[in-house]
């Protein structure tokens, strides 16, 4: 019976599981990085436009007509808008308009006009400071904001192809779901824990194989 050398083996094993208890190297680009300044400029701005400060006024005797919100102004939580294809001139309510003044329970003493306030639920997301009403857009505001919003779902776009090259859809949460799912189970086969175990069996069948050839 020949003598097998399962030196190489060993070698090769060795280098194997040192590769494999490295740890990923983080992905960072001068193109990730103009991607996340472009992105985080565009949603400054339209917090800076939603946000704009309301006139409030001191609430008198002479004040009549006074509407009040409770509990608060506005619901909690808030849905991330679809920054490709939402137009927020349709989604604008404005509940307010019929009423003279309107103030709510975080706001004692204060009111504000009616006809000067609205609430959109897509630009909701970006409400900053809940306890005060917002203020009704113009139509040049808002555009501006549609304008914003298909930059930051581009920069959005461009950052998940960059992040996750395999397979990923524009626009498409459920794709970009299934890919994080991938990765995440290649993730764990990729751990020490885990695939070097598997390794080890394979070197060892590997070995077998030569051994009983050999024989």
């Amino acid at each position: 019976m020949r003598a097998v050398s399962v030196l190489p083996l060993l070698i090769v094993l060795g280098i194997s599981t040192s590769a494999l208890a490295q740890p990923a190297a983080t992905n960072s680009s001068p193109q990730i990085a103009a991607l996340e300044q472009e992105m985080s400029n565009a949603v400054h701005q339209v917090e800076k436009i939603v946000n704009q400060p309301v006139r409030a006024y001191r609430r008198t005797p002479q004040i009549h007509n006074v509407s009040t919100y409770s509990p608060g102004w506005f619901h909690e939580g808030a849905t991330k808008p679809d920054f490709n294809t939402v137009d927020i001139r349709s989604t604008r309510e404005t509940p307010f308009d019929t009423k003279p003044y309107v103030t709510s329970d975080l706001n004692p003493g204060l009111v504000f006009i009616g006809r000067e306030l609205e609430f959109n639920a897509m630009t909701k997301y970006f409400y900053t400071n809940r306890a005060l009403p917002k203020k009704k857009l113009t139509e040049v505001e808002m555009v501006e904001i549609n304008r914003l919003y298909r930059i930051i779902g581009k920069c959005e776009a461009q950052l998940a192809k960059i992040e996750h090259p395999e397979g990923v859809h524009t626009g498409s949460a459920i794709a970009l779901a299934d890919e994080d799912a991938s990765l995440s189970k290649r993730s764990k086969l990729l751990q020490p824990t885990i695939g070097v175990p598997l390794l080890c069996g394979a070197v060892a069948i590997l070995v077998f194989i030569v051994w009983r050839r050999s024989g």
